[in-house]
C-alpha cells in the first residue's frame, strides 16, 4: 500500500485574508487505497480557527466538482480528510464566506488512482506438462476490457497470453508448463491502462518451480552415465533433451534424412523411367545401330522388368537391331567408396550403386561389377523370345548423343521404394536413391558424394546442420545431433508427404523392428554399425493421444544394451509423455 498524500497548504503572510493554498505535488494510490488531504487555512486567526471547509472532487472525465466532505478547521488552522477514492481526479478546498471573513479556494491536487489487480494461481501440479489456473480480477470493474498475463524473462516481463473481463470483471487462463520451463517461472496478470479514470497496474509476481515429470526423471535414470542423446519432441516444443546437441554418427537414420530429402524433391509419387532408345529406327521396325537401356537409378530392374521392356518394344513395332543391346553406364559414375567407410568391411554391406542396375547388383552369390551388361543380356533374350532379332552381343558402354526414345519402363512410386529401404533398411537402395538425388540437383553423372552433399544442403536448408558422406549411413564420419533429427522431422510434419515418411517406417515387430517394442504404437527408422545405436521417428502418446517426435543416437554401448535402453525410453514415451 502506497503512503496518503498529505497535502500542505503554503504559508501566507500575516497581513494577507485567510486563503488556502494546496500543494501540487501529484500522488498515485492503488484502488481501495486511502489519500489524505491535508493543510492550513492561513490569514488572521479569527478567520482562522473554527471554519467550516468543504472538501471537492472532480473525477478525470467531468468537468464539474462535487462536495465529498466537511471538516472544521483547527484553532491554528489546520484540516485534513481522508478519502479512497476510485477513480483518478482532482481534489481542492474550499472555505465558504463566514461574516467578515472572506470565502477562499485552494488550487486543485491531482490524484491518480491505479487498478487493482488481483490474481491467484492454483497448482495441481509443478511438474513440467502440467497446467496451472490462474485467476485474475481487477477493480474498479471494467468488464469486457482485457487483461494480459506476464512472464518474467531475461528480456523483462513479456505478455504470454490476453484475456477478457468477463461481467464481473474476472478471467481466467490455463498456462501449461514444459521441459524448457523447469526452473523458476514467474508470472503476473497486468490491466493496460483503457480509459482515463484509472491508471495501468500490474498484480503481484507470482514464483512457482517447475520440476521435472516422472517419466523425465525415468529416463534420465536409464540414460544416467551412457553416451546417450536424446530429444522428444510435440508440434514445435521440446518435451524432453539429453545431450540432444551432441553430434553423433546417425548409422541407418541417415536413410531417415535421405528418405526427406528425396520426397521434398520429387514427390511421394515420383516414378523412376528406365527407356529403351536407339539412334533411329526405319519404316520397317528395323534399329540401325546399337539399342541403348538408360537407367536412372532404379534399385528394382530385374528379369521381369526386362520382360516388360521387351513387351513395350515389341509393341513400338521393333522388329531387327542390327547392332547390339547395350546397358548405359554414363548416368552414374561407378563409385563405390565414401569417407568413413571401413575398409574391407563397409562393402559387404552394399552392392555397387549403379544407374542401370540389375537383379540387385547381385550375379552367382556375388557382388555384379557389370549390371549393365547383365541387363542388356537379360533384354535381349527376352526380345529374342518375342521373335526380334538382335545380331551382335549384349555389352554396356557409353551411349552416343541424339538417341530416339522406343520404350520406357517405371519404377514403383517413390513412396514404395523407401518403404522397402526403411522396412528393412537396404543399403542398397539408398546409395541408389542417393546417387539420383545428388545427380538431379548437381547435374550427372551421380555420386555417393554428391547424393550426400545434397542430403547435407537439404537439411541446412531447413536450419540443421548434418555432415552426410554417404546416404545409407554406412559412414562413421556421418554427424547429426538428436536435436536436429527432431526438428527435421517436425519439418516433415508440415510438408505433404511428411505422412508418407511415416507410413515408410517400420512399426512395432516389423523389418528392423522385428520382435521389438510390441504393443507400441509407433513408427520409427533404426541405425546399426558397431558400438552405434539409433532410433528416430514417432511414438504415439496416450496422454496427448497424439504421435511425438523423438531421436535416440548412442555410442559405445552393446547392441543389446543400446536397443534396450531405446525400448525402455519409447515405452515410457507412449505411457507418459507430455
Amino acid at each position: 500500500m502506497l503512503a496518503p498524500l498529505v497535502v500542505l497548504a503554503q504559508p501566507a503572510a500575516a497581513t494577507r485574508a485567510p486563503d488556502l493554498a494546496v500543494g501540487l505535488v501529484p500522488a498515485t494510490i492503488v484502488f481501495g487505497d486511502a489519500v489524505t488531504i491535508a493543510g492550513t487555512l492561513a490569514g488572521e486567526p479569527s478567520c482562522a480557527a473554527d471554519r467550516t471547509v468543504d472538501l471537492e472532487y472532480e473525477r478525470a472525465d467531468e468537468i464539474v466538482y462535487t462536495s465529498v466532505d466537511e471538516t472544521t478547521t483547527s484553532a491554528d488552522g489546520s484540516y485534513s480528510f481522508s478519502q479512497s477514492p476510485e477513480f483518478t481526479g482532482r481534489f481542492r478546498v474550499s472555505a465558504p464566506e463566514a461574516g467578515a471573513c472572506p470565502a477562499s479556494t485552494s488550487d486543485p491536487v491531482l490524484v491518480r488512482v491505479k487498478a487493482r489487480v488481483d490474481s491467484t494461481l492454483l497448482a495441481g501440479s509443478l511438474a513440467a506438462g502440467s497446467c496451472l489456473s490462474l485467476e485474475v480480477t481487477v477493480s474498479p470493474p471494467r468488464p469486457g476490457q482485457d487483461v494480459v498475463v506476464e512472464r518474467r524473462t531475461t528480456e523483462g516481463w513479456t505478455t504470454t497470453a490476453t484475456l477478457a473481463l468477463d461481467d464481473a470483471s474476472a478471467a481466467s487462463a490455463k498456462p501449461c508448463f514444459g521441459w524448457d520451463d523447469i526452473g523458476l517461472v514467474r508470472l503476473r496478470a497486468r490491466w493496460i491502462a483503457q480509459d482515463v479514470l484509472n491508471e495501468t497496474n500490474a498484480g503481484v509476481a507470482l514464483p512457482f518451480q517447475i520440476t521435472k515429470a516422472t517419466w523425465m526423471r525415468q529416463i534420465d535414470a536409464l540414460s544416467a552415465g551412457r553416451s546417450v542423446s536424446i530429444a522428444v519432441g510435440d508440434e514445435g516444443t521440446f518435451l524432453y533433451e539429453r545431450a540432444d546437441g551432441a553430434a553423433r554418427i546417425p548409422a541407418s537414420n541417415e536413410k531417415l534424412l535421405l528418405s526427406m530429402a528425396l520426397l521434398d524433391r520429387f514427390g511421394s509419387g515420383y516414378r523412376i523411367d528406365t527407356r529403351a532408345a536407339a539412334p533411329s529406327i526405319d519404316a520397317n521396325g528395323v534399329v540401325h545401330g546399337d539399342l541403348w537401356i538408360l537407367g536412372r537409378g532404379d534399385p528394382e530392374i530385374t528379369r521381369a522388368r526386362m520382360s516388360a521392356l521387351a513387351a513395350r518394344i515389341a509393341a513400338a513395332g521393333v522388329t531387327t537391331v542390327r547392332g547390339r543391346v547395350m546397358g548405359a553406364r554414363n548416368y552414374f559414375r561407378h563409385d563405390w567408396w565414401a569417407n568413413g567407410w571401413k575398409r574391407g568391411e563397409s562393402r559387404l554391406y552394399v552392392a555397387p550403386p549403379t544407374a542401370l542396375t540389375f537383379d540387385g547388383n547381385v550375379a552367382n552369390g556375388a557382388y555384379a561389377h557389370d549390371p549393365e551388361r547383365l541387363a542388356a543380356e537379360s533384354l535381349a533374350r527376352q526380345l529374342e523370345a518375342r521373335g526380334i532379332a538382335v545380331l551382335g552381343e549384349p555389352g554396356e558402354g557409353t551411349p552416343p548423343a541424339g538417341l530416339t526414345d522406343v520404350a520406357t519402363i517405371s519404377s514403383r512410386p517413390l513412396s514404395a521404394l523407401l518403404t522397402t529401404q526403411n522396412v528393412d533398411s537396404l543399403n542398397f537402395y539408398a546409395e541408389e536413391l542417393g546417387k539420383l538425388l545428388g545427380a538431379t540437383r548437381s547435374g550427372p553423372p551421380g555420386t555417393i558424394a554428391k547424393g550426400a552433399t545434397a542430403l547435407q544442403t537439404w537439411a541446412s536448408e531447413h536450419g540443421v546442420s548434418v555432415t552426410a558422406r554417404d546416404a545409407s549411413g554406412l559412414s562413421y564420419a556421418d554427424r547429426v545431433t538428436a536435436r536436429g533429427i527432431v526438428e527435421l522431422l517436425w519439418a516433415a510434419d508440415a510438408s505433404p508427404w511428411g505422412a508418407t515418411l511415416r507410413a515408410s517406417l517400420p512399426s512395432a515387430g516389423r523389418g528392423t523392428l522385428d520382435e521389438r517394442l510390441g504393443g507400441v504404437r509407433l513408427r520409427a527408422k533404426t541405425g546399426t554399425l558397431d558400438a552405434v545405436s539409433a532410433l528416430s521417428g514417432w511414438v504415439w502418446s496416450t496422454r496427448l493421444d497424439a504421435f511425438v517426435e523423438f531421436s535416440i543416437l548412442s555410442g559405445g554401448m552393446s547392441k543389446d544394451s543400446a536397443t534396450t535402453i531405446e525400448d525402455q525410453v519409447v515405452r515410457i514415451l507412449a505411457r507418459s509423455a507430455r
